[in-house]
């Protein structure tokens, strides 16, 4: 690990620890139903939730101190080191912040414009390599769209059963939504899952932080090889702008249609585990940063 990113880390652990101090100072002022479940014998999935819910902060905390530092970002930053299992008396929590904006996102997929057709054909391609059918595609973008009209591969309220209600004609809140469209079964959800996401369909997709597979979605002349170079270029020094994305990436291969990219985020998802004594809670969140001094929770799920 170089210099940097042991300072980077020393950092991520000082503010867990004092997200969990204040975690731990909230759940000596609990409410009456907290009180009960203490009473029951929950004391320990109480703690964990609370946790949980610190790890969480201790994101937000990250990410407002990361917006101060610069324009960009990237996976060298501070936020992008996992959190390791950090003990806590009789437990502990880990966790990790994922640029949320490093994945497709599957909102963008329903518009009629041509940036929603470049979006729509970057998630072909990309359920595609996942051996994925890329006719989903359709069947995702009438989920979404605010009309009854069927695309080629699509599905609207007649091709769903009674008891499957009807499409949503709204987006998705969350990935996992796309469990509810025609023909996305547990196994095909479980296959694109890494690499979709659910946001706004305006956000971009952050090209200093996209996997390999989600570059190959944007750059289709690229082979593996290629692929891999371009990573290595960020990896060396990280895109500033789309442009220079695109001047550093035209320099040895194609030049990329960069409709829809950008080098800098406002999504992070969140994940954190945390134990205290026999309990178990998972946490996920959507933490949004919105010019808000202190990153706002989109949404979060307690396991």
């Amino acid at each position: 690990m170089t210099p940097g990113r042991q300072r980077g880390a020393a950092l991520v652990v000082a503010m867990l620890v004092a997200a969990i101090a204040a975690a731990v100072a909230t759940t000596l002022v609990v409410d009456g139903s907290r009180w009960q479940a203490v009473v029951e014998g929950r004391r320990d999935h109480a703690r964990a939730a609370s946790l949980a819910s610190a790890g969480v902060q201790w994101a937000r905390q990250a990410l407002a101190d990361d917006a101060a530092q610069g324009t960009i970002d990237h996976l060298d930053e501070p936020w992008a080191i996992p959190l390791p299992a950090t003990p806590v008396e009789g437990g502990s929590v880990e966790g990790r912040i994922e640029d949320a904006q490093a994945r497709l996102n599957l909102n963008a997929a329903a518009g009629e414009d041509a940036s929603s057709a470049r979006a729509r054909e970057r998630l072909a391609a990309l359920f595609a390599r996942r051996g994925v059918d890329p006719g989903l595609v359709d069947a995702l973008a009438d989920w979404i769209d605010a009309d009854g009209t069927v695309r080629e591969h699509g599905a609207e309220d007649d091709a769903y059963g009674r008891d499957d209600g009807v499409a949503a004609n709204a987006p998705l809140a969350r990935a996992d939504e796309l469990a509810a469209v025609r023909g996305f079964t547990p196994a095909v959800v479980a296959r694109v899952a890494g690499a979709v996401v659910a946001l706004p369909a305006e956000s971009t997709l952050n090209v200093n932080t996209a996997p390999a597979d989600v570059l190959a979605a944007i750059l289709p002349a690229l082979d593996a090889e290629a692929l891999a170079s371009v990573v290595a270029m960020r990896r060396a020094k990280p895109f500033a702008s789309v442009d220079d994305f695109r001047a550093r990436v035209a320099r040895e291969f194609p030049a990329p249609d960069t409709t829809g990219l950008g080098v800098a985020s406002r999504y992070f998802l969140v994940s954190v585990r945390a134990r205290q004594g026999e309990a178990v809670v998972l946490a996920r969140a959507l933490v949004v940063r919105d010019g808000r001094a202190m990153p706002r929770v989109a949404w979060q799920v307690l396991d």
